[in-house]
């Protein structure tokens, strides 16, 4: 089998270098070929004797999370730019990064190209659902102004995203909005579901509302990334708030304190059924390559998760697959 090979961004997000290196520290080495980019002494100083089983590229230049993006950061050598490059030079398969979401994503349109077609690129992240199932939802905040056709084209990849990596059959495409009937919601919402409705691609079952989002009720739901932005923070706060209200109400008295430790297994299951940890991070669809973005919080189990998330990506053919799709602009 194919040595699947990853370059990482190790100097992006708020843990780095220290998340992701021991994240990379997780994983089996004989499957994988890892490539720790940034800075050489650092990296060093965390792994310690272990350094030769990686392969470090030396760089001391990085993008802080609130850089803004503009042309001359995009020129900079720096760790999230190579991570790109090792990609576009085919020395790698997949490339990853919690950094700067919007450097990576403008980084990755500049130096990887999209797919023929495809105008803009969405964000796929993995939302657990009541069925035991992940539900994509798309756009986690890629394409913050998006026209109709770009929610059309991101449901299309959405569900090939579906169907060849996670093997759904016949997923379910449904619009993010205010109500179900195909009256509702704004401009943006409405030509999108007119759109949705006549293209024969995809199976596409209406507009859903917000508190459907973890039914089940659909494979994938599809909304502009500066909504999807906004339910991807509220749905991660809330988790972790109802998390600490719960412990809180069950401390409160001797019988409560019991019930915790007779469920505290269920507790632990619920945990880490919820915690964005688990998904590791979104895939970013439309480029013209495998690229992994994660959260910037992200804990080593995080940054180990998306890397087994970009190596059933990769492994899947899905990139390759969605570019022989005929994608023609509405």
């Amino acid at each position: 089998m194919k040595q699947i090979k990853f370059a990482i961004d190790v100097m992006g997000g708020d843990n780095a270098p220290l998340s992701p290196v021991k994240g990379c520290e997780l994983i089996e080495q004989e499957k994988l070929k890892v490539y720790l980019v940034g800075d050489e002494e650092k990296i060093k100083k965390i792994i310690k004797e272990d350094y030769k089983k990686f392969e470090i590229i030396n760089c001391s230049d990085f993008i802080e999370m609130d850089e803004k993006v503009s042309s001359s950061l995009l020129k900079r050598n720096t760790s999230m730019k190579i991570v790109l490059q090792m990609q576009k030079e085919k020395k790698v398969d997949i490339s990853l990064s919690a950094g700067n979401t919007a450097a990576f994503v403008s980084l990755a349109i500049s130096e990887l190209g999209m797919i023929e077609g495809i105008e803009r690129p969405s964000i796929a992240v993995l939302f657990p659902n009541i069925t035991g199932g992940v539900t994509i939802f798309i756009d986690a905040g890629a394409n913050v102004n998006p026209k109709p056709y770009h929610l059309l084209q991101s449901g299309i990849m959405g569900f090939f995203y579906a169907k060849i990596v996670f093997n759904v059959n016949n997923p379910k495409v449904a619009l993010l909005n205010v109500g179900e009937e195909e009256s509702k919601g704004d401009d943006l919402r409405r030509q999108a579901y007119n759109l949705f409705k006549r293209d024969l691609t995809v199976n596409f079952i209406g507009n859903i509302e917000g508190h459907e989002i973890f039914t089940g009720k659909a494979d994938v739901i599809v909304t502009d990334g500066f909504t999807g932005n906004i339910v991807l923070k509220t749905s991660e706060g809330i988790t972790r708030s109802f998390r600490t209200i719960l412990i809180k109400e069950l401390m409160k008295n001797f019988i409560g304190k019991i019930g915790t430790l007779l469920i505290r297994k269920n507790l632990r299951e619920f945990a880490k059924k919820a915690d964005y940890a688990e998904y590791g991070g979104g895939v970013l669809l439309g480029i013209n390559g495998n690229v992994i973005i994660s959260h910037g919080r992200s804990s080593p189990r995080a940054i180990y998760n998306a890397i087994k998330l970009g190596e059933k990506i990769v492994m899947s053919n899905f990139c390759e697959k969605i570019k022989e799709l005929k994608w023609e602009l509405q």
